[in-house]
């Protein structure tokens, strides 16, 4: 019993370790980080239980460890906080004392060697993440000791970079937002990893954001940008089904590490204003934005007197009557005056459309067909969207 301590003290990896005690008691193990992810295992752990243990990783997170039957799985926690899981392949009642005192060790030992390389990671994170922070609003004093610096990092400061903001839609209880970002974090570091050179990812303020490299010539505008967020998108809520929905601001590619900061800022009114259009799971450029970045910079007062002047003899008129003029209204301009697509959102038939809109042109007492005009309205429900987000 001395003997296979000594020897499990003397690996000095997690491999090395799992490798020990499976030599004396003959256990085929697998070890589990804080996410579910493969640290280690040993080399006849069986594919059915490891696939398993990735599929109800959930069910791992909430120790609800009756699910994993005909398994022993032991949570490594130090100070009440987690650190991964030991599971062996087989049941505990099935080890006789001296091999479950064994197997216990080893969880101590691979306990201290996860809170470690994790104090190491951590320290070696603060200072990225500060560096970071530091670029994102421009805490420094010329673009060359940046550049330079960001060298150690492996990060090319002298080529254009474009910056990409992450959030949940709905606040989450307890802590549960700064695990699921970073599951975000490690699969958006995969999903773009085949797209860009090495994306660069950080937590910000429960923000996730993202930097990464355009190495094309032209470089990506915003839409292609768009287009490869929405399939990024996609595999994330493929790869994490049970995902709170989450949306996505992109901001403008600027071209010198200076202005980072402010395609930053950009990205994030992005994502903040995209949500007057799309509530929840929308990707927004700040290309898009249009008189909402204007109308964001004035008092929700001046917002609503301006939209009920415009629009309040409209919402009467539906109040009265049972009518949905101001929702035509407001659809037709998104979908820029299109009747077929704003028909086609509505429900109703492209002729319908027009007499409804010919009956707000009587109800308002105008001719949308005036620029001004259709100017001063199109602003208005603009101005009211944001009214309503905000209350």
């Amino acid at each position: 019993m001395e003997k296979d301590k000594e020897e499990l003290w003397q690996a000095e990896d997690i491999t090395g370790k799992l490798m020990v005690v499976q030599r004396y008691t003959g256990l085929e193990m697998v070890l589990l980080d804080n996410l579910g992810e493969l640290r280690g295992t040993t080399p006849k752990f069986r594919a059915e239980n490891l696939s398993l243990l990735r599929r109800k990783r959930q069910a791992l997170q909430k120790n609800e460890l009756k699910t994993f039957a005909g398994l022993t799985v032991l949570p490594l926690e130090q100070n009440k906080q987690p650190w991964g899981w030991l599971v062996a392949d087989c049941p505990q009642e099935s080890m006789s004392e001296p091999v479950w005192c064994l197997f216990l060790e080893l969880s101590l030992q691979l306990t201290f060697l996860l809170w470690h390389e994790g104090e190491l990671n951590a320290m070696v994170r603060r200072h990225r993440e500060q560096f970071l922070y530091d670029i994102l609003y421009h805490n420094f004093a010329s673009s060359e000791e940046v550049i330079n610096l960001g060298k150690n990092w492996n990060m090319r400061l002298d080529k254009p970079h474009h910056v990409v903001v992450v959030e949940f839609d709905r606040p989450l209880q307890g802590n549960r937002q700064e695990q699921l970002l970073a599951e975000l974090d490690k699969e958006w570091t995969r999903v773009l990893s085949v797209r860009f050179v090495q994306p660069v990812l950080m937590l910000l303020r429960m923000q996730l954001v993202i930097l990464f490299e355009d190495d094309r010539t032209p470089p990506r505008n915003q839409s292609e940008l768009a287009e490869i967020m929405t399939d990024a998108m996609a595999s994330i809520k493929e790869a994490f089904p049970t995902i709170p929905p989450f949306s996505v601001g992109i901001g403008r590619l600027h071209y010198s590490v200076s202005e980072i900061c402010r395609s930053f800022q950009e990205a994030r009114q992005a994502l903040s204003l995209g949500r007057f259009r799309q509530p929840e799971n929308g990707i927004t450029c700040y290309d898009e934005l249009g008189v909402l970045k204007l109308l964001s910079h004035i008092r929700m007062e001046e917002l609503d007197d301006f939209a009920q002047e415009a629009l309040g003899v409209l919402m009467e008129y539906d109040d009265a009557n049972g009518t949905e003029l101001l929702k035509t209204l407001e659809i037709y301009f998104q979908e820029n005056e299109s009747m077929p697509l704003a028909a086609e959102r509505l429900f109703i038939h492209a002729n319908t459309l027009r007499n409804r809109l010919k009956k707000i042109e009587t109800v308002l007492g105008v001719e949308l067909n005036q620029a001004d005009v259709r100017v001063r309205f199109y602003v208005a429900c603009q101005a009211l969207r944001i009214v309503r987000h905000s209350m």
